[in-house]
Formats: structure tokens, sequence, C-alpha cells
């Protein structure tokens, strides 16, 4: 997968960034970093009495639904914060297939940035946070096509998380949804099937054993309770108080959860929080229909072992005095007496300590296995509150965040605790993966010590690049109980500190992960240190458009490429391109490096005098240089890794190449564009890859600058929404369209459109209600888009000239399109305009709001719902000559396109 950008060399070394600044959601004390810390993240008395409840508390919800962004944040901050049951989130996707507001990230490198967003909304909620394998391919229209996409493996992922997690309830995000987009349709299917298979001993879960209590059927012997959430105008159920105010925040549960819902930045969540539908009553009810009690929500401590003790409410004399410890707790916590409060935490892990359990294994019967891990959840709930009591901090500090195989670092582990609370704590220990090594331990001024470590050679990254956003080296013997690391919200961290500390007799044990800090001029975080290779590479240009043409020879063009050494050592590499058959590249050059910093290498590059068609791979390589007699091997480096432009503290790894794409296209010669952008889109680059000139248009340049210099002008997808000075200047628009020129609007949302008069003519994009007397409901159809990339595309009016001219547009020119043919076409439009394209999803009718234009005074008016952003960046030639057909329509008509080879050479921006 490519990057939707053209990369930029800066003139002064930059320095790269993790991969990933959020620890794992698993651990209970993850670091706060890319995001600031939400309200009940940090460790003040809200959180600590949230502790302390949580611990007398044993309901586990899972909360399940498709999307980032799609759940109830007021649900879920509820559930956790006010009945303090153990909540997670799965969301089956990562959200890659919608669309941002913020960069030009599209697809996986939008799923991470997503990924991310919901982790920080979840820290905000106070729930952990799982995914499956599930793509995001975009909107789908059908369950069947959804699952079919999805295949197997979704199932499988679903069960590994609900027998890991253990939910005693589960919430169906989509349960009883049967319109609407077809991931939330299937999500609500799959969801019953995914329980019932959780309970089967039968099904067996990739890479498990039935000894393995993490991957054991769950809900065979307890039933797990399957609940619908309701969100509708007038929900049905059990109704949850979300607008009560916290005793401890002052917020309601509801206004806590959307604060924390504001984090989905990309998709401009920040401005719908005053929507009506998430001020909703919402309610739950049983999906099989039976009598719900709302205490299933929050059972407290009641027999020894409430999982496997199916039917038994009372209380056993052991929980009532656990419980009684932990109230006393809360409340001295509430008094501000944190050492009475630690006294009674420590009463309560005391009295749990009183239960006799053997050694497991294998062989224990199930009775005593599940007792012991019901005592465990115990133990370490209040382990958790007695941390916070007791103010425990183990701050492990590695010296750097990014770290070479071969080489050494040092993490300084320095452990802190409230004044007034005497504890005994035994020596720090530092847990790490396997063949890591600790070379030196240096103690250090108040109990800290620094440790040196050695990372192994041979260490082995991911072959697929696909796989670095999940990849972590993983630490020996740790996480036995955690899904696989796919379904995690991002990689385990690479160490751990551990501290035994005992406090009055009760010794359990305090754990950190291993954080880095990376400063700037701007902004400080903290971030997880990030294996990487000794040698990246990055290309410019990523991409080239070579335009092919029978009376143009074939010109060289030149490859930049920046290696950066992460290496602290000197070094040299040799550094060249791997270039196709009857390719010509200029031979490989060497480099030497004093330790980490940047290098710049240049090549031409040949393409063959009788170029075909085609998409043609550039690769890049750096070799080290070993001395023979060593009797080493040359170490090959082949990867791009590089910062997402939305988010500059995650790195995305690819293949370090530039792709050449070769077709025909006849492009107007001196053909200049205005582009009105709100999401950093990538057709502008993709333009200048054909040496149009494209300006990108500003507030200023829309209010006061001459239009007439521009023979097209681009409004780009959702500006009338996301660009608040564009309606103010829609009049302009017109005005330079009735003038002569050509004025291209791309798809824009329903709600921004319908409700103004953009267009010159009346055009709507929602379609309209099916009427009473047809017998019809009155629900709104579905918002016109087209979701099979293969669909076939009818001509409407074959001889028109905008399919013609410069370009002959055929059925060809539709083929090999990625995701979707196109989104928010218009359905009712005035006689003034004229259709060009017709096209369907299977088994529905036509739509031929695809492209409609004008003839507008002297010029033209063209709306497009054609998924250019998609295509354009994928180099797909048809959608490339279509696009410019567009942007010539006032062009004269006896005027000769040119023909030269287009191979750009500039370095392109990012306007973000």
């Amino acid at each position: 997968m490519k990057i939707y950008r053209r990369k930029h060399f800066p003139y002064a070394p930059r320095p790269f960034i993790a991969l990933f600044l959020l620890l794992s959601s698993i651990l209970a004390f993850s670091a706060k970093a890319q995001f600031p810390p939400a309200p009940g993240t940090g460790p003040g008395l809200p959180e600590t009495v949230e502790a302390i409840e949580n611990a007398r508390v044993t309901t586990r919800i899972l909360y399940i639904t498709a999307h980032p962004d799609d759940e109830s944040a007021a649900v879920l901050t509820y559930l956790a914060r006010s009945l303090h049951a153990d909540v997670a989130l799965l969301s089956l996707t990562r959200g890659e297939g919608g669309q941002n507001d913020l960069g030009p990230e599209q697809a996986p490198q939008l799923g991470l940035i997503r990924s991310q967003e919901l982790l920080a909304a979840t820290r905000g909620y106070g729930v952990k946070l799982f995914f499956t394998r599930a793509k995001d391919f975009g909107y789908s229209k059908t369950p069947e096509e959804t699952e079919k996409v999805w295949g197997d493996e979704v199932l499988q992922d679903m069960v590994e998380v609900i027998r890991s997690f253990r939910p005693t309830v589960v919430i169906n995000g989509w349960g009883g949804i049967h319109t609407g987009h077809g991931h939330h349709q299937a999500t609500g299917l799959l969801t019953p099937k995914a329980v019932q298979l959780a309970a089967d001993p039968n099904f067996k879960v990739r890479g498990s054993s039935p000894a393995q209590e993490e991957t054991a059927a769950w809900g065979d012997r307890r039933p797990v309770l399957l609940l619908d959430i309701d969100r509708g105008e007038k929900p049905q159920g059990y109704p949850l108080p979300l607008d009560d105010v916290s005793p401890l925040y002052g917020k309601s549960w509801r206004e806590i959860g959307l604060d924390a819902f504001a984090n989905h930045h990309t998709q401009g969540i920040t401005g719908f929080l005053n929507s009506p539908f998430l001020r909703r009553p919402i309610t739950l009810k049983r999906e099989d229909g039976g009598g719900f009690d709302p205490a299933s929500l929050n059972e407290p401590l009641g027999p020894l072992d409430e999982d496997f003790e199916v039917g038994n409410k009372g209380i056993d004399p052991l929980m009532r005095s656990v419980d009684a410890s932990l109230v006393a707790a809360r409340d001295a916590a509430l008094r501000l007496d944190y050492k009475t409060s630690a006294d009674s935490l420590i009463a309560a892990g005391k009295k749990l300590d009183q239960i006799p359990l053997p050694a497991l294994s294998s062989q224990t019967p199930p009775p005593v296995q599940s007792l012991a891990g019901s005592i465990r959840r115990k133990r370490e709930k209040i382990n958790a509150a007695l941390v916070l009591v007791a103010g425990l901090r183990i701050d492990a500090i590695a010296d750097r965040s990014e770290l070479v195989p071969g080489e050494t670092f040092t993490v300084r582990v320095d452990p802190h605790h409230r004044d007034g609370i005497k504890t005994e704590s035994r020596k720090i220990s530092l847990a790490l993966p396997q063949d890591w090594n600790i070379v030196k331990e240096e103690p250090e001024p108040n109990g800290a010590i620094r440790f040196t470590i050695s990372v192994p050679q041979d260490l082995r990254f991911p072959q697929n690049a696909s796989e670095w956003p999940i990849w972590s080296p993983r630490i020996a013997g740790d996480g036995q109980n955690l899904p696989s690391p796919a379904l995690l919200a991002e990689p385990q961290p690479l160490g751990i500190a551990t501290q035994d500390v005992t406090f009055n007799g009760y010794s359990f044990s305090a754990i950190s992960p291993v954080t880095s800090i990376r400063a700037t001029s701007a902004r400080a975080d903290r971030i997880p240190p990030r294996v990487v290779p000794a040698f990246t590479i990055a290309v410019e240009p990523d991409q080239v458009i070579d335009v092919l043409a029978k009376t143009v020879s074939r010109k060289p063009f030149e490859v930049l490429l920046r290696i950066h050494s992460y290496a602290t050592e000197p070094g040299k590499v040799t550094v060249g391109l791997n270039a196709p058959r009857l390719w010509k590249v200029t031979a490989p050059v060497t480099l030497s490096f004093a330790g980490v910093g940047d290098q710049f290498a240049r090549f031409q590059v040949s393409p063959p005098p009788n170029l075909a068609a085609g998409n043609y791979k550039i690769s890049a390589h750096a070799n080290t240089a070993v001395d023979p007699a060593s009797g080493a091997k040359d170490d090959k480096f082949m990867l791009s890794l590089e910062p997402l432009p939305t988010m500059p503290t995650l790195l995305w790894a690819e293949p370090a190449r530039c792709v050449v794409h070769a077709f025909s296209i006849n492009v107007p010669q001196n053909l200049r564009v205005g582009y009105i952008t709100a999401e950093s889109e990538p057709i502008p680059d993709a333009l200048r890859m054909l040496g149009i000139q494209v300006d990108l248009l500003d507030a200023q340049a829309l209010a006061f600058r001459d239009l007439s210099k521009f023979d097209a002008i681009v409004v780009g997808v959702r500006a009338y929404e996301l660009r608040p000075d564009l309606p103010g200047a829609n009049q302009r628009l017109l005005d330079y369209a009735s003038n002569g020129g050509t004025l291209l609007v791309q798809y824009q949302r329903d709600f921004a459109w319908d409700r103004s008069s953009f267009a010159p003519y009346p055009a709507l994009i929602s379609p309209p209600a099916p009427s009473a007397r047809d017998g019809a409901s009155s629900t709104p159809r579905p918002l016109p888009r087209i979701t099979d990339e293969k669909s076939p595309v009818k001509f409407l009016k074959p001889n028109d000239s905008l399919l013609n001219r410069p370009n002959k547009i055929a059925q060809s020119d539709f083929k090999g399109w990625v995701q979707e043919r196109g989104l928010y076409f218009w359905t009712q439009f005035d006689p003034k305009y004229t259709p060009l394209l017709a096209m369907n999803d299977p088994g529905e009718p036509e739509q031929n709001g695809a492209i409609v234009y004008a003839h507008y005074g002297k010029g033209f008016y063209v709306y497009s719902g054609i998924a250019f952003f998609r295509q354009l960046p994928e180099g797909v030639p048809g959608a490339y000559r279509l696009f410019v057909n567009l942007l010539s329509a006032s062009r004269p008509r006896l005027e000769q396109p040119s023909t030269r080879t287009s191979l750009p050479r500039r370095r392109i921006e990012h306007h973000r």
C-alpha cells in the first residue's frame, strides 16, 4: 500500500519518531503519551476511589461494535465509571475504510491513526480495547457482502477475545439492526454467533489447547447475558441514567464520555457533539426478549467464585469481610487518609490470601482452575487500588526511542511512593524479550537503578511491511492471558520494570512499562521504545507517471534517496536501485555515517524506449559494507519508515520504492487548475505528476484573487462542510463559471449540501422518500453510492464532449478501480443538467448522478461523486483520463493536447 502523498526532503536532518506512543491498554498503568490524559486516567482521588469500587464488583462487560466512533461513549463511561464493572470494547475493524478530516492518510494508514484515537477515547471511558482482523473495505450495503469479505477469521478473533476477557455480559452494539451499513448489520449478526461458539468446547481457537485458561470455552457453565442497545428515537428496554452527575467529576456520565469521544478527530466528531442523536435516551434489553435485571451490570462480591457457583446469590463470609475492608478503604480515601485506606486494602488482600490454592497444571480440576482465576482477578484489583492509594510509581525511562539490533541502550528505573506510607521494597527487576541481555546494573541515588541492555544482533524484523503496526518482540512469559497481537490496540512494551513491595506483611508486585521521552521545541511525548533497522530509506518521488506517446522519446528521471541511520556507531552502506529488466539506473554509491543522521544519494533512471503500459516498481536498497575477512554477512535494508503527516508520532512502514505508472493520456497544454481542499487531498499532487499547474486556493484567494486565470477550479471532497469560507465565496465561483471557466465540484455530504443552494440550478443528494400512496415505508432511502468497484458503467451520452476530449473514454477506463465507484451522487436535479454515466450495485436500480454537468453562461458547472480521491493515488489510468476531461471542459475544441512525457521532479509540499 502506497503512502498517499509525495515525500518532502528537508535540507537538515529530521528525527524519526517511534511508531507507537501509547503503551498496552491491557497493563493497569499505561503511560499517557500521545494524547493529554483524559478525565479519569490519572492517579488522582477520583481514579483512586474508582479503583477501590471496581474491586467490589465482579461483572465483566464486553461491548461489540463495527468501527471506531460507532461506540456509545455515554454507555461505556456509565458502565465503567458509575457501575465500576470491568468493561472492554471490541471494535471489529480499525476504520481504515473511512474518511480523514485532518490529512491525506487513507486505507491502512488511516486505520493506524483511528486505532490510536479510539485508544485515547477508551482511556477516557475507563475501558479496555480490542480489535479483530476484519477489513474496513468502505461502505457495504449488505451483511452478506461484509461476511464474504471478512471471512471466518473474524469469528475466530471474536471468540478469542471473548475467551480471553471472559465477560459475564456482552452488549451487541448493532443487535437487531437490519438496515444501513453492511458492517453494522454483520456485526449484529456475528455477535450472538461468537458468544455461542465461545461457549462450545469443541470450537478451537487457533494455537490453543484446552489447558490454557485464556482459550478455554467460556459461557458453557455460566451463560453469557447477551444484551442489545437501543439508541432509537423511542428506545425500548431498561433506560440507563446517563445524565446523572458523577459525585467525583461533577459532570454527567454522558458529558464525561463525550469529552473522550472527541478524540475521534479524523472523523470530525467535534462538529457533531451537540447532535440530538448523541443526547438521546439509551436503553438495554435482552436479545432473547427475556426479563432484564439491571443488577446484572454490577454484581457485588458474593461467592468465592461467582463464575463457577452459578446461581449462588449468597455472600460468602470471607467475601463479606473483604467488601467491608474495601468500603473502609474507600471512605478513608475520601477523607484523604491514605494510610488508613492502604491498611484497609491490605486487610482485604490478606483475607484473599487465606484461601488455599494448589499449584495449577493441566491436571488441575476445572473447579479449582476457575477458583484460582477468580481469586487472582480480585487480588489484582485490590493491588491496583493499593498502588494508587500508596502513590506507587515506577518511572522506567529508556535513553533512546529507537533501538537497533546489535547495540546497547540504558533504562533508568526510579521508584516512588507517597510520604507517610512505609514500604519494604525489594530489588527492581526488568523483564525483556528473549535473548535481550542486561549487561550492567548501576545503583543511583534514592533507590534508582540504571540498566544497560544489549539488543541481539540477529533480531528478525517482519517480512511484510503490513505487520509493522502490530509487531514487537514479545517479553518471555508475558501476555499468556492476552489475545493474539493482531487483536490488541498496539504492540506490547519492549520491557517491563517490576518491584516486589511489602506493606505490613502483604506482598505484591508493582509494574511499569519501559518508555522514553521525545522532546522537540514544541512538545514532549512519552513514547514506547521501538526496535528499528539500522538504516531506512525514503524515496523521492515515490510515484511517477510516464505518459506514453509514440512521437516522444523516453526521458530519464531522477530518484533521490534519503538514507537515515539509527545506528549510533560509525558505518558504511552501499546504496542503489533495482529496476525492471531493460531499465537503466546509475551505479550504486557508498555512504559513510558517523552515527545517527541522514545522507542523500541521487540516481538517474532511464525507461526502455518501447515502454509498455503498466506499473513498474523501482526498489531501493542499502547494504552494509562488511569486511569479507571478518566472515560476517552483509545486511540488506529495503524499508521506508516515515512519520504520518496527521500524527507524526506514528511511523508508517512500507517497501522503499518508486512506482512508475505508464499509460497514455492527453493533457491540454498549460492547463492551470485552482483547487479548494479541506482534507489535504492527494488529488493536487496527482495532477502535478501530469505536469498540470495546481494552485491551492485559501480563503484570501477565494475572496480576492483573479480566478479567470484558471482553466478549471476544483472544489475538493466535503469542502462545503469543512471550509467555513467556501459558502461565502460560492457566488464568486458561480460567476467564474458563468464567465467561461469550469467549476468541478467533487462529492459533498448530503446534510451540508441539501440545506443550501450551492449549484446554479436545483440539485439534491438525498433521495426522495417513497410516496405514501405506494404503500411504502416513509423511512428515507439509503444515500446514493456505488460500493462495488467493478460495477458496470453505462454511457448515457457516449458522444458528449466530456467523454471524448481530450481523451476518448471507453469501458476499459473503468477497470482496475479500488474500493468503490463513488459516493454521494446526486439523485434529484434540474433538467438543465446532463447526466453522463449510469451504474448500480448488484440487485439495485441504476443511478445516474455520478457525473452531472450543465452549461452555465459561457462555462461549465460539473458535479462528480466519482471516488477520484481513491483512484488517482493508485495510478488508475482511466480515472486520470476522465478527470482531465472534466478539467478541460472549457478548453477550445481545436487546441492540440500536450503529448510530452511528464516525469515530475519537483518536491511536493504537504498542505495541512
